[in-house]
């Protein structure tokens, strides 16, 4: 688990069942700003607790790592004590606290695998209760729900407060594991403070949207962002000529076949950590660097690449699923494939339309060479999951070979996917761990740039 996940699982919106000990409830409600620290690096932090329909909630947020108010899960307050207890799918990190008065300070304990991978087996953290009133966030919220094929959307649109006149707008498009609107709360509130209408929605079968995400196509997917899109740009506060896509990793994938969807095509599209081949090349990336931190060797990291690339490859050309399974169990007993993305048994026909096998087949630059609207490309140098310059280098290739008017590409050293500074096998040497921060300039040049293609740069 990387260092921002596994914050993401420490600080993810509780609730307790109503017969806990009502006094202690009612003590911890309100805000509490403090610090974590984790390898002896502090963060500042802050949580939120609160009572909703009787119910104890809580929100964590931590903006140098570009979080916002994450909702906390499974959160029990007992008298003086807290506990947290969280199974992220490496195992159980327990968190417990204990309150003394306007302070709480404990300590969480990492599953044995993540300790190892983390070097460090606890985090700990002390926050105090905050007695200061929080400033009214600029811009308002509502919900909203989106009919799509098959599914209903569950959406928050974000509206600035002193927009003169209609505005433009952004419509945020999510990574393949990413799928809650919760997740880019962050970047929401930082486009609506920059005077975008941001719609953030859960992906099908997600949080309170409906649907089967395992099952969807990538028509479904690319369908469900058109809706999103169509509905944003109907909205009373938004000018409908100038809503932009941003979207992340399978979002940024998607974004130019959303784009030419559309029936009145985007102002703009920002694609962050864009795969610029097909997924299985991506695959035969993030496995091959997997296998390799992992001490299995290059030769095993060149294996793990080539079997993912092979796997390609057999179901773009339609290989039986008797050669498909035959693949696999080349590889079936070897130590590492257990730490790499690459199955045991074929996939299904049903499967096989399915976006996680079809897009190991699709190369999305056809896509990028129809797309006019101006691009901002962004990627990681040190992308542990896209071959961060190749992408950028082909998809810049076929944008320009195809006469496209307003390409803009930028690349952040020593930046991983999500574009945070991390210590990592591809980061720069000597480099220790650290808090995964946003890249300097990163934020700030994307909303600029968002400015200036939506006529804004000049509005405030």
């Amino acid at each position: 688990m990387s260092p921002s996940l596994l914050l993401v699982v420490l600080l993810a919106t509780a609730c307790v069942s109503p017969d806990v000990d009502a006094r202690a409830a009612e003590d911890v409600l309100g805000t509490w700003n403090g610090t974590a620290v984790f390898r002896g690096q502090p963060l500042p932090v802050s949580l939120r607790f609160e009572r909703v329909n009787g119910l104890l909630r809580g929100t964590f947020s931590a903006p140098d790592i570009a979080l916002l108010d994450q909702p906390l899960i499974d959160v029990a307050h007992d008298s003086s004590r807290v506990y947290f207890t969280i199974d992220d799918g490496d195992g159980a990190l327990v968190f417990r606290g204990r309150q003394t008065g306007d302070t709480l300070a404990g300590s969480a304990t990492l599953s044995s695998i993540v300790a190892a991978r983390e070097g460090a087996s606890t985090m700990s953290w002390r926050v105090v209760r905050s007695g200061a009133v929080t400033a009214p966030a600029p811009y308002a919220t509502r919900e909203l729900k989106i009919a799509a094929q098959g599914a209903t959307l569950a959406a928050t649109l974000f509206t600035p407060r002193n927009s003169r006149g209609r505005a433009p707008a952004v419509l945020l498009l999510q990574g393949s594991s990413t799928n809650l609107r919760s997740d880019y709360r962050f970047y929401a509130d930082r486009f609506a403070r920059a005077g975008f209408v941001v719609l953030a929605f859960d992906k099908r079968g997600n949080g309170e949207s409906t649907g089967d995400y395992r099952r969807a196509s990538y028509d479904d997917l690319v369908f469900d962002a058109r809706e999103a899109f169509d509905t944003l740009a109907a909205q009373p506060e938004v000018d409908g000529r100038r809503v932009g896509l941003w979207g992340l990793s399978q979002g940024a994938f998607l974004a130019p076949r959303v784009a030419e969807h559309l029936a009145v095509p985007p102002a703009f599209v920002v694609a962050v950590s864009s795969p610029g081949m097909p997924i299985s090349e991506s695959a035969a990336h993030q496995d091959s660097l997997r296998v390799a931190w992992r001490g299995f060797g290059e030769a095993a990291a060149a294996r793990a690449a080539a079997t993912n690339r092979a796997l390609g490859e057999a179901l773009r050309v339609h290989r039986s699923a008797g050669d498909v399974s035959a693949l696999l169990a080349g590889v079936a007993t070897e130590p590492w494939r257990t730490h790499t993305s690459i199955p045991v048994n074929a996939p299904t026909a049903d499967e096989l339309r399915g976006w996680y096998w079809y897009g190991r087949t699709l190369d999305p630059v056809e896509w990028w060479r129809r797309l006019r609207v101006p691009v901002l490309l962004v990627y990681g140098e040190s992308d542990e999951l896209v071959p961060a310059r190749e992408s950028a280098v082909r998809l810049e290739r076929a944008l320009r070979a195809a006469g496209h008017p307003d390409v803009t590409v930028r690349i952040y050293p020593g930046a991983n996917h999500v574009i945070k500074l991390v210590a990592s096998p591809l980061a720069p040497a000597g480099a220790g761990w650290g808090w995964p921060v946003l890249a300097p300039g990163y934020l700030n040049g994307v909303v600029e740039w968002m400015r200036s293609r939506s006529a804004l740069k000049d509005r405030d």
